[in-house]
């Protein structure tokens, strides 16, 4: 019966020679339990960077202006590459990966497939980014980030540019004064310039938009970049989701009523000419 023990007591016997010549030791308890917390920790805090990342990749797409591409880009595919929030999306895909290797180094945490973790890491940030999101810290994040990567411009300073191109019927900025009836407006655009803006083809939902001030996109009559006069045709409004409501200036105290002045019962040629007029319109009539 001594000859199937004697394998074990080798295999013993050379466990035991190696733990003396290598001067091995046991590891307190402790060290285990702090490097199990530890990568739980990293994996976290990688998750919610995710959330952070979901949040600013939410903030983008909410405000790329989408509705208006048809306005601003001479294509979808166009707008897509422009507006597409690739940087938040890497960011959120490098964060997941890494909560992932994190959480598999972790206590048991090699006994879950990866499609799991994953799975858990991407739905944790997605809704911790939702709420993140409502909160407005969406919006906070872009700013903060700012301009500082490299090949990257946040989504509001894009979206300005689209919007400083004159030459091509478009403006944005801020209604700093209204004639009476809404006959013409005072803009400043996202440069500091100054405009006159004609009024004459708005229509009533326009001259709502215009009466309330705030920020303003404007469509209209190509003008020359020099010109400090432009025709509008379409005044849309310009919201800015997922971010701390501002204070919006208003000009009413400026204009007598919007009753003054009735909408024109058809727009001018010149309006009828612009691209694209019709898509323009349609989205003017669902209260865009």
């Amino acid at each position: 019966m001594t000859a199937p023990e004697q394998p074990t007591t080798t295999l013993a016997a050379r466990v035991l020679a190696r733990i003396a010549r290598d001067r091995i030791v046991p590891r307190p308890r402790w060290e285990f339990i702090f490097k199990n917390y530890f990568f739980w920790t990293l994996g976290a805090l990688a998750v919610a960077l995710g959330a952070f990342a979901f949040s600013a990749a939410l903030f983008e797409v909410e405000n790329a202006g989408w509705r208006l591409a048809v306005a601003t880009h001479p294509d979808f595919l166009t707008f897509l590459l422009s507006a597409a929030p690739f940087l938040w999306a890497l960011a959120l895909a490098l964060f997941v990966l890494i909560g992932y290797a994190n959480i598999r180094r972790t206590n048991r945490g090699y006994r879950y497939p990866l499609a799991l973790i994953a799975f858990g890491a991407v739905i944790t940030s997605v809704a911790l980014g939702s709420a993140l999101y409502a909160f407005g810290l969406g919006g906070e994040l872009e700013e903060a980030v700012g301009d500082h990567p490299p090949f990257y411009r946040p989504i509001l300073v894009a979206e300005r540019s689209w919007w400083l191109a004159p030459e091509r019927g478009l403006l944005g900025g801020s209604v700093v004064s209204v004639a009476p009836g809404i006959s013409s407006f005072t803009l400043r655009d996202f440069a500091g310039g100054v405009w006159r803006v004609d009024g004459s083809d708005l229509s009533a939902p326009d001259l709502t938009v215009v009466a309330r001030g705030g920020i303003v996109r404007v469509v209209g009559v190509p003008a020359a970049a020099t010109s400090s006069v432009f025709h509008a045709c379409f005044v849309f409004p310009w919201e800015i989701r997922g971010a701390q409501p501002e204070p919006v200036p208003s000009p009413l105290a400026a204009i007598s009523s919007t009753s003054e002045r009735s909408a024109p019962a058809a727009r001018s040629e010149e309006c009828k000419g612009i691209r694209p007029y019709q898509q323009l319109r349609t989205l003017e009539e669902a209260g865009l």
